[in-house]
C-alpha cells in the first residue's frame, strides 16, 4: 500500500476515532450533535480526499475509500440517532 496514502488515513481515522469518543462523554444534546457534524464533516473530507486523489492504484483506492465509508457510515448513523433524541423524549427525560 501507498505510504503517502496510509499517512493521509491516519490523518483522519485518529481525529475521527476521537470524535467517537467525545460523543460519548458529552454532556449535552447539543454538544452531541455538534460532535456528530464535526464527525460527518471529518469523514466526507476523508472521502473527497481519496476520491481525488491522482496516482492511486485501484486496490488502495477502494480500501481507502471502504474504510473512510464505513466511518461515514457509522457517523451517519449516529448523526440520525442524536436527531431523533432531540426530538423525541427518552426513557429519562420523561
Amino acid at each position: 500500500m501507498n505510504e503517502t496514502l496510509i499517512s493521509a488515513c491516519q490523518m483522519f481515522l485518529i481525529p475521527a476515532t476521537i470524535l467517537f469518543a467525545a460523543v460519548g462523554v458529552a454532556n449535552s444534546q447539543g454538544l452531541r450533535l455538534l460532535v456528530c457534524l464535526l464527525g460527518l464533516a471529518t469523514a466526507g473530507l476523508w472521502i473527497y480526499r481519496v476520491w481525488y486523489w491522482a496516482g492511486l492504484s485501484l486496490i488502495d483506492r477502494w480500501t481507502a475509500l471502504g474504510l473512510a465509508g464505513l466511518y461515514g457510515l457509522a457517523w451517519v448513523f449516529t448523526l440520525l440517532i442524536q436527531l431523533k433524541n432531540t426530538v423525541s423524549p427518552g426513557y429519562n427525560r420523561r
